[in-house]
């Protein structure tokens, strides 16, 4: 089984002891620090864009109740080269990188990407790059990109027209960022009764450089979909071999499901799938005291419901507890034993999420630490 650290890099001022940006980005970078000492194997960003309570001042504010700013990682690719200057060998992933608004859109997402990818080929001991796109956490990110009805027919179909605009995204992003020469007359998309899509990018004929072979990618580049909608799995797989990126909330039986369609999409010539390549999000809330773990845990699910009432449909908080890996150490190591209730495989990887709604640094280290030590030599011997 495979340990990551997942980190949301937000700024909660529900929390006992506000904080203030910059404290924000020193105990995100101590608690990078820890976790390449105590060897987890990737840092997973979130990433956002544009003050949400600023937003919240709009007519439509799309999380009224949260208080504070939900996340303050606005360019991955510049955080994570300052992330892998900083470490030794932990890996770095983006959870997720706006490839349709937010960087610019596709090319611009691309083109970032593969310097990314460029210059960490140029290291003596190159690191493990996720990278994790998607369409943006909300569609108040897209609109200042021009991401918007351009006419009264765009905007009647406009929640299927958005699907659309993702899937041109993806595929100018994944075919570019692999060193295809494109332009966008070589693109065509339908909607669903088959009539023409309009494109959104008008671009000549373009190819990224510098030249970079697959030996340069060295097996580090892994560019991971945030989505399993069956129309973005089908784009995306048709142009890359694809991670797909999971959430904590999912049943176990639909993770299940969702493995047996992408080992069936991971066809000759490429990889074949292993389960390692669908990472998931896992809250974890580990102490020497099963009741102080599970009151901390209460306490940030309470947290996170309240910021999401009214704005998006929540699992009920005893679900929310359930998918959790909440306890001591030896709770966890049953937990993620096989057969248990949590439904993980020894060939998962995830995501620990420390930190979720949680502002105290040092506990967080702590707790990291208290799970490098205590669970992981037993979960892997």
């Amino acid at each position: 089984m495979q340990f990551d650290v997942f980190h949301s890099l937000s700024r909660i001022d529900d929390a006992t002891a506000p904080r203030t940006d910059r404290q924000v980005f020193r105990d995100f970078f101590a608690e990078v620090a820890a976790a390449d000492r105590l060897g987890y194997d990737t840092i997973w960003v979130a990433e956002s864009h544009f003050s949400s309570e600023v937003q919240k001042l709009g007519p439509a504010p799309v999380i009224p109740h949260y208080r504070g700013e939900v996340g303050l990682n606005c360019d991955s690719l510049q955080l994570g080269q300052l992330i892998l200057e900083r470490t030794k060998q932990l890996g770095f992933g983006t959870a997720i990188m706006n490839i349709v608004g937010g960087n610019g859109g596709p090319i611009a997402a691309a083109d970032r990407v593969r310097t990314l990818a460029w210059l960490n080929s140029l290291r003596d001991l190159p690191r493990r790059l996720s990278i994790g796109v998607a369409a943006g956490r909300f569609p108040y990110i897209n609109r200042p990109f021009g991401i918007v009805p351009r006419n009264p027919a765009e905007a009647e179909r406009w929640p299927e027209m958005t699907g659309l605009i993702f899937i041109e995204a993806l595929t100018i992003f994944l075919r570019l960022v692999h060193g295809e020469t494109l332009a966008s007359e070589d693109l065509e998309f339908n909607f669903a009764d088959g009539t023409p899509y309009p494109r959104r990018w008008t671009f000549e004929r373009l190819k990224l450089v510098p030249e970079m072979t697959r030996e340069d990618w060295a097996g580090m580049l892994r560019i991971v979909l945030g989505s399993a909608s069956p129309l973005a799995l089908a784009a995306g797989f048709k142009w890359a071999d694809l991670d797909v990126f999971n959430l904590s909330f999912t049943a176990p039986a639909a993770i299940e499901t969702l493995h047996a369609d992408l080992s069936s999409r991971c066809v000759q010539p490429r990889q074949p799938w292993h389960r390692s390549r669908l990472p998931r999000t896992v809250m974890v809330f580990i102490d020497h005291d099963l009741d102080t773990a599970m009151a901390r845990a209460s306490a940030c699910f309470d947290t996170y419901i309240e910021a999401m009432r009214g704005t998006a449909q929540v699992p009920d908080k005893a679900v929310l507890m359930q998918r959790a890996l909440i306890g001591t150490a030896e709770g966890l190591r049953q937990q993620l034993a096989p057969g248990a209730r949590h439904g993980f495989h020894p060939d998962d990887r995830l995501m620990l999420w420390f930190e979720f709604n949680q502002a105290n640094s040092a506990a967080i280290i702590d707790q990291m630490a208290r799970f490098a030590d205590q669970v992981l030599p037993f979960v892997n011997p």
